[in-house]
């Protein structure tokens, strides 16, 4: 897909793609990780001629020349034995998807609702843990304890151009977003990136995807409390009759925007019982951290 051109003298591709806006991009892309995209370039070559990159970068998006490298793509083992793919783009995509991310950021969030901890400015997984821990003193005891089967990889690109278009006026920025979901994989034209883990963007794409999934479980599970970081959720009730309510509500929201749960993954339990959500362990009054895991080269 093709940009097409826009107007050269519209103010608002000049302030969306202004020289400042990215070098803010450029000083997070650089502390977010160091693995090169199919270009090889790496964030020290592309640094040794930053002012230059920048430009160049800055008129192709600006007269729509602006195309993407194929993404490079690794796996990592899940707990389950199964992989997770990771996708690396090129250090000059990675700066373009934080300039649109960083624009949208403030659009976005202001509709988000409050169920939504992930990746939102201000918000942590301590806000998360914290609100379970108040929901739990307020008598909800039972747990939907379950898991968004491959959430990023079956995000369906076209619900969720629709919802781009119904917040985004920006014809650059949907124009953009449609082309990084259709960037291929490789030199192979037959596997594209999606809303692809290890994308700049993806986070907060994944965010806006699931913020109709936020609207759909508060308005039929209104006695219930829902928590979620981007693809893990759970769903706390006052009764186990209020969490089978729950897993059924989610299930079905979950169909409504082509996903699906992890049953394997999927049980509803009580603070009693205990469950692990965020890399928490609740059991009781008491709730704990597990050791972290190790970290991987990847940008988010």
């Amino acid at each position: 897909m093709h940009l097409g051109k826009w107007r050269s003298h519209d103010p608002s591709a000049d302030r969306l793609f202004s020289m400042n806006a990215l070098r803010r991009a450029w000083l997070q892309v650089r502390r977010s990780g160091k693995s090169p995209g199919s270009d090889q370039v790496t964030p020290e070559s592309f640094e040794a001629n930053l002012d230059t990159e920048l430009n160049r970068l800055r008129q192709q998006l600006m007269y729509g020349r602006y195309q993407p490298q194929p993404i490079r793509r690794f796996y990592i083992k899940k707990a389950s034995g199964k992989e997770r793919p990771i996708s690396i783009w090129a250090i000059r995509d990675r700066v373009a998807q934080r300039v649109v991310a960083d624009y949208l950021t403030p659009l976005f969030d202001a509709m988000f609702l409050d169920c939504s901890y992930g990746f939102r400015p201000g918000r942590s997984v301590n806000e998360a843990v914290q609100a379970v821990v108040t929901a739990r003193d307020s008598g909800l005891d039972w747990i939907v304890d379950t898991d968004i089967q491959d959430c990023f990889g079956s995000i369906d690109p076209r619900l969720l151009l629709g919802q781009v278009e119904k917040v985004v006026t920006n014809e650059a920025v949907i124009k953009l977003i449609a082309l990084w979901l259709e960037t291929p994989v490789g030199e192979s034209r037959r596997q594209v990136a999606g809303v692809s883990q290890g994308g700049v963007i993806s986070p907060l794409l994944a965010n806006l995807y699931l913020h109709r999934f936020d609207e759909m479980m508060l308005a039929a599970l209104p006695q219930s409390r829902l928590i979620r970081f981007a693809d893990d959720f759970i769903v706390l009730s006052q009764t186990d009759d209020e969490a089978s309510w729950g897993l059924d509500v989610a299930r079905r929201s979950l169909e409504n925007l082509r996903l699906a749960l992890n049953m394997r993954k999927t049980r509803i339990t009580n603070f009693e019982e205990g469950f692990v959500f965020l890399g928490v362990t609740f059991k009781g009054q008491e709730y704990r951290r597990q050791p972290a895991k190790p970290s991987t080269d990847q940008e988010e």
